[in-house]
């Protein structure tokens, strides 16, 4: 249980996401990418938190939220107040093994150097941030919409990358929700010329 954290899950998480639930979980992004239940999004709890989840769940929608610390779930719904949103659906904590036993799934982090020639690489960042530079033959998808484009994207595997690691994580986990293979690049994106991966201005995805 959570204590005073907040309510109580009283069905499985993965009910609740057969449901349609937003169910959203609340650790660093390599541990959500190491283990998670399958249809959660991950969303790393830090100071840009609530901004987010504004964006990207649509209003009025019920939120679960997950995580191994009820600090942490604590810290999320003060958080969530400040957009309006005065008490999550439901909250769970411990392992995702715990929440939803058998629904647990994973997907592999990787910096820019380990980026293989030929691979599908997914730029999650704003229009105006890739104008300055992107990696050459990228696809620029803004995190805010990539909701929308999911199922549209190409590509078997998808490489997501942002300018830090944190919206990418969030991508990735959209994508894997949506079951895309992806692999999150979680790395500065000042790493991808050192990694020899040549970049240049670009524009959106045409």
């Amino acid at each position: 249980g959570v204590g005073g954290a907040g309510p109580q899950v009283d069905d499985p998480c993965a009910a609740r996401i057969a449901r349609g639930a937003w169910v959203v979980d609340l650790r660093s992004r390599t541990a959500y990418a190491a283990s998670h239940v399958r249809g959660t999004v991950g969303v790393e709890l830090s100071r840009p938190f609530a901004t987010y989840i504004g964006w990207l769940i649509p209003w009025g929608a019920p939120i679960t939220l997950m995580s191994d610390s009820p600090e942490q779930i604590a810290e999320a719904q003060r958080q969530l107040v400040r957009i309006g949103i005065e008490r999550p659906a439901g909250a769970a904590v411990g392992p995702p093994e715990a929440a939803a036993p058998g629904s647990v799934t994973g997907y592999p982090t990787a910096a820019f150097a380990d980026v293989p020639s030929g691979a599908t690489v997914l730029d999650v960042r704003r229009a105006d941030e890739r104008a300055r530079g992107a990696v050459v033959g990228s696809i620029g998808v803004p995190l805010h919409t990539l909701g929308a484009l999911v199922d549209e994207l190409p590509g078997d595997e998808l490489w997501v990358h942002c300018a830090s690691g944190y919206r990418a994580s969030i991508a990735a986990s959209l994508l894997d929700r949506a079951g895309r293979d992806v692999v999150l690049i979680d790395d500065d994106y000042a790493a991808a010329d050192a990694a020899g991966l040549t970049t240049s201005p670009a524009a959106g995805w045409a």
